[in-house]
């Protein structure tokens, strides 16, 4: 099993195979070719991928045991990290610099492995929204601050008496905030099988990210100032890495022989946010169930449907 269908605007499911033939609308919400990327997945042949396993098992359990759908408009961003991962891809062949190669199979490909002042660099390519990079780089609200424009509020309002000096946040990198441990985990394991396969030691790690949201208000209103940012990745020790790695594989196997009923932990699921509106097959899932129904029930009675 896997992805085999798309939530059309309406919310109802199609096929994609029927979808790609015949939109049941009448008017395609996207392009044939941009709706064929978006419903692109690798198949499962027995062997998990990193990212397979640094996620929650019950997500990708249920992910190759279940037939789900997704909202192609939800997946987007997917099929710009696509396009961003190739251009860099054809920018690193000029310079003559691995990029996109595969560790195992077809399962594992690190996106950059460079010699700079004699020393390697493995780099791996991010294109994440705002809060993202801001949980990445532990960016956090400390406090606010007169705008630097001078500019004043005009009325009186909670914000602010009038003639006041407009107030805006000041935010910190603060180290005990960052959360970056997926893909500290991710790089590292690239980095252990590099050595393992090939030999190769790596002397640094860093992520390159772009983001998508950069330049807009809801980004700067984050702390997130810039475009793109090279974030260092941290070295976890190998023996740490591999016993995390094989847990995990242990457990997918283990999930798809027996079956599974451990749900993600607040860590994997980013504490029920995954579930409520980034994880496909949630509607499968015990905890993804019941996090969806709540949020319902709350947003309706915000709504005042329920009183």
């Amino acid at each position: 099993m896997s992805l085999e269908r798309f939530i059309c605007p309406d919310k109802v499911e199609t096929k994609i195979v029927d979808c790609m033939a015949h939109c049941r609308m009448g008017e395609r919400c996207m392009v044939r070719p941009l709706l064929a990327l978006i419903g692109q997945e690798r198949e499962w042949k027995g062997v998990a991928s990193t990212t397979q396993l640094i996620a929650g098992t019950m997500e990708t359990y249920l992910k190759i045991k279940e037939s789900y759908a997704t909202d192609p408009d939800g997946r987007l961003f997917m099929v710009g990290g696509t396009q961003h991962h190739k251009s860099l891809e054809e920018a690193s062949k000029l310079l003559n610099v691995a990029s996109e190669v595969a560790l195992s199979g077809d399962r594992d490909i690190f996106d950059l492995l460079e010699v700079e002042d004699g020393k390697i660099g493995l780099t791996d390519y991010k294109w994440w929204g705002s809060f993202r990079v801001a949980k990445a780089l532990g960016i956090t609200k400390v406090g606010m601050k007169p705008n630097p424009d001078g500019s004043v509020y005009k009325t009186t309002s909670k914000w602010g008496k009038a003639g006041e000096p407009k107030m805006v946040p000041v935010f910190n990198q603060v180290q005990e905030n960052v959360d970056n441990w997926e893909t500290d985990y991710q790089l590292n394991r690239y980095r252990v099988k590099l050595f393992q396969l090939a030999g190769i030691k790596v002397d640094w790690m860093q992520l390159q990210v772009m983001v998508r949201d950069g330049g807009l208000a809801i980004a700067a209103g984050r702390g997130v100032v810039k475009n793109s940012y090279l974030i260092p990745v941290k070295f976890i020790e190998d023996e740490v890495v591999l016993k995390f790695f094989e847990h995990k594989d242990l457990a997918l196997h283990q999930a798809l022989e027996c079956g599974w009923d451990i749900p993600c932990d607040p860590v994997e699921c980013w504490n029920g946010r995954k579930c409520e509106a980034y994880c496909d097959v949630a509607g499968f899932c015990p905890k993804g169930k019941l996090i969806k129904q709540l949020d319902s029930e709350l947003k309706e009675k915000e709504d005042g449907i329920v009183i």
